[in-house]
């Protein structure tokens, strides 16, 4: 199989004739550090995963990522499938067991992830599996996409683009991988999370609008007095809900109309992504509820500012994404803000956001 005129390897579907014993293939694939970019790369690990091939998957820490690792359904070769968190401490202890972890097989492939935006991508880790690479595996091909800093350290590079959504981009570039009479592992558009968290979804709804306001960063972040405007605009008879992180939830306690009978919920990941399967309608910001929602095909409402959400989720997203590009600074794509204030988030109108959920809950209802 042909690698784009550069390497000479197989990778993905195994091809042993009928008389040969198969043997599986080692991956390691990484690296991710937010739950919608590990969601966007499930299909291909799951397709490799069935495809009897093993998959060695790098984490930044956080018990939280590993948590969702469990609550997403990668079938029966969930098995083959091994997590290992990346030495980001800068402690040599970390690093030391890190190396030694990695020196214990031989991977076929090191792809590194293009979920992230340009302006966001790390050179760190292409150096770092490519330190390894030179260390304990002389035989794997190194590979990831043109644009990802240091890429002429790859063995491979595939010319994707990032301006694509998030799960379509991933499996293009892992496709081009592939060579083009070279037959492909089967990437399933239907992949979701475990039982226990879809079966809720075909329920009747226990909420009408649930309100998930965490973000993992500032830039991200809508102020909370405007959460207050979007509920009183509400119907009194709606049934809200409003699920996250115990700061979160205490934040909106303190501006949330007293006169409404509102849900405050916090506890596990598991748990809080139950939420969001059982509303008919979910507000959320620019964070991995994008792309919970969208798996689990409940309609919504989310806020972006200094990313297009053309780059971010598919064109028949269930959720609806507000962005008003206003503002020269936009889309950045930085992790902080350069501005006195996040004016593309604090100046998005509580008006605005309620005809939004107004249209969606309506289409909901048909």
């Amino acid at each position: 199989m042909n690698f784009n005129g550069n390497s000479d390897s197989t990778i993905g579907q195994n091809t042993a004739s009928p008389s040969m014993p198969i043997k599986s293939k080692i991956i390691i694939y990484g690296s991710f550090k937010g739950m919608g970019d590990l969601l966007g790369a499930s299909p291909v690990i799951a397709a490799e995963l069935a495809a009897g091939n093993r998959v060695k998957l790098l984490l930044f820490p956080g018990s939280a990522l590993t948590e969702f690792v469990r609550l997403l359904d990668f079938g029966p070769g969930r098995e083959n499938l091994q997590i290992f968190t990346l030495p980001v401490s800068r402690k040599w202890a970390d690093f030391r067991s890190f190396f030694q972890q990695m020196s214990r097989f031989q991977p076929d492939l090191v792809w590194v992830s293009p979920h992230a935006p340009r302006p966001a991508s790390s050179w760190k880790i292409p150096l770092l599996l490519w330190a390894i690479k030179q260390l304990y595996w002389p035989h794997a091909m190194l590979a990831g996409a043109t644009s990802e800093p240091l890429s002429f350290l790859f063995d491979v590079r595939v010319p994707v683009d990032r301006g694509l959504p998030i799960a379509l981009r991933e499996q293009t570039a892992y496709s081009m991988l592939h060579g083009a009479a070279a037959p492909q592992i089967q990437i399933s558009s239907d992949f979701s999370f475990i039982e226990n968290i879809r079966r809720h979804r075909i329920q009747p709804p226990k909420y009408d609008v649930v309100i998930h306001p965490g973000a993992n960063a500032v830039n991200r972040s809508w102020p909370f007095a405007h959460y207050a405007e979007v509920v009183r605009l509400l119907p009194p008879q709606y049934r809200i809900a409003v699920v996250g992180l115990p700061e979160d939830i205490e934040n909106m306690r303190a501006v949330l109309p007293k006169n409404r009978n509102i849900e405050y919920l916090t506890g596990s990941l598991e748990s809080a992504i139950i939420t969001l399967a059982q509303a008919r309608v979910i507000f959320t910001m620019d964070s991995g509820s994008v792309h919970f929602g969208n798996v689990l095909r409940v309609p919504g409402v989310a806020l972006f500012g200094k990313s297009d959400p053309r780059n971010t989720v598919p064109l028949d997203s269930s959720v609806l994404p507000i962005y008003e590009r206003k503002h020269p600074c936009q889309p950045c794509g930085k992790a902080t803000c350069s501005q006195p204030e996040v004016y593309c988030m604090t100046t998005i109108a509580p008006t605005t956001v309620a005809e939004a959920l107004f249209r969606v809950l309506n289409d909901a209802s048909r």
